[in-house]
């Protein structure tokens, strides 16, 4: 099973935070369309004999299109795959995009999982991020998604970010808790190269939180999340039983998957690809012919690192005897002489043969992942 991503490279907005490639200019949102359409039959090839379990519209902001947009795009992949019966479709969506209209147009389609950009619950730290929405129309944008059937819906929150008191922290996650959703997505703030928030800091006009407060809101996250009967299935990411994002999985299985549209990113297990950042220059070169993406060959040691990288993020953890299967002996030994100091830390645990993160490794996960990596001597 394989998976179709489309960026849609549009926002009414610019969030502080944000680092992915996007526009708040919706003046080429028709050529765009256009031309997401014309990459998909350029490259309907490039994922081999194989049908989609999954298709996602991020971004950005995909709901920046209209129903019958998104639709005619699901139309065309329907062209060129062969979709699973229960493929699982997914769109993101601001809040305040998904009125009455809107989701009753919504649900006449395909899509049938629904991630909203919620971040917070408090006015005050949505304009602190440029959000454009309230929290009480984030509340209500959800409330009337489910009204209008749809049952399987994610939500983001961010902690870590300043002012952010743990107080308004277990108010944010009660809400979220109280509207009986299915799926949490939750981020530490990151201040990212070239976002107004890093630049901000800077400057001195934000103050980081403090390394301990926001691994204390982790932990609540965490606690919370599983008293509620969340499964803690990924770094950032908690499913009801059933509910596990199916495309963000492929990409933590090592499944192959197809990334259409400025910025996107596809892997086919031998080669990345990734398509240039830049609106313009995407739409000129998908009319014109001529390229649009680049590509890097795999080496073994990077198809290792990738599943290091991708396998320990998630509660299935690395499999010690896939690694001896796909990548040899000696990997294998380096696995394990690497794990023995982090069993011995308590930051990770190995079972039926997997080394898996405890929570005390998912906070510092990045340190340990990069430790496990192959690194090729000079």
């Amino acid at each position: 099973m394989s998976g179709v991503y489309f960026h849609i490279p549009f926002c009414k907005q610019l969030c502080h935070y944000c680092a992915f490639h996007k526009s708040i200019s919706l003046q080429a949102k028709d050529d765009m369309l256009e031309c997401l359409k014309l990459e998909l039959k350029l490259r309907k090839g490039y994922l081999g004999d194989t049908s989609l379990n999954t298709i996602y519209f991020g971004g950005g902001t995909p709901s920046v299109y209209q129903p019958k947009e998104i639709e005619s795009l699901i139309d065309e992949v329907v062209k060129y795959f062969t979709i699973d019966a229960n493929a699982e479709i997914t769109l993101e969506a601001n809040p305040d995009d998904l009125t009455e209209k809107y989701l009753q147009e919504l649900s006449k389609t395909r899509v049938n999982r629904l991630s909203v950009g919620i971040q917070s619950f408090h006015d005050e730290d949505l304009i602190l991020m440029n959000r454009r929405h309230t929290g009480k129309e984030a509340f209500d944008a959800i409330r009337r998604a489910q009204s209008f059937g749809f049952d399987n819906i994610s939500v983001d929150q961010i902690y870590g970010v300043p002012g952010l008191s743990m107080e308004k922290w277990k108010e944010n996650l009660e809400l979220v808790f109280d509207l009986d959703i299915q799926h949490i997505s939750s981020y530490h703030l990151m201040y990212d190269p070239n976002t107004i928030f890093t630049k901000k800091l800077e400057k001195g006009q934000l103050v980081e939180m403090d390394e301990e407060e926001s691994f204390e809101q982790f932990n609540y996250l965490i606690d919370e999340a599983r008293k509620h009967g969340f499964i803690h299935y990924e770094i950032s990411n908690f499913s009801k039983e059933g509910y596990i994002s199916k495309h963000n999985s492929s990409y933590w299985k090592q499944k192959k998957y197809l990334g259409i549209g400025p910025s996107a990113h596809s892997y086919n297990l031998e080669q990345r690809e990734w398509n240039i950042a830049n609106n313009y220059k995407y739409i000129k070169a998908i009319r014109e012919g001529k390229s649009f993406s680049e590509k890097e060959e795999l080496s073994e040691h990077d198809r290792f690192n990738d599943f290091v990288l991708t396998s320990l993020r998630t509660y299935w953890g690395m499999d010690l005897e896939l690694v001896r299967k796909d990548f040899g002996e000696d990997l294998y030994q380096h696995c394990i002489t690497k794990s023995k100091k982090y069993l011995l830390s308590d930051h990770v645990r190995q079972e039926n043969n997997c080394i898996i993160l405890n929570d005390k490794g998912v906070f510092v996960s990045n340190d340990i992942m990069s430790d496990f990596f192959w690194i090729e001597e000079e």
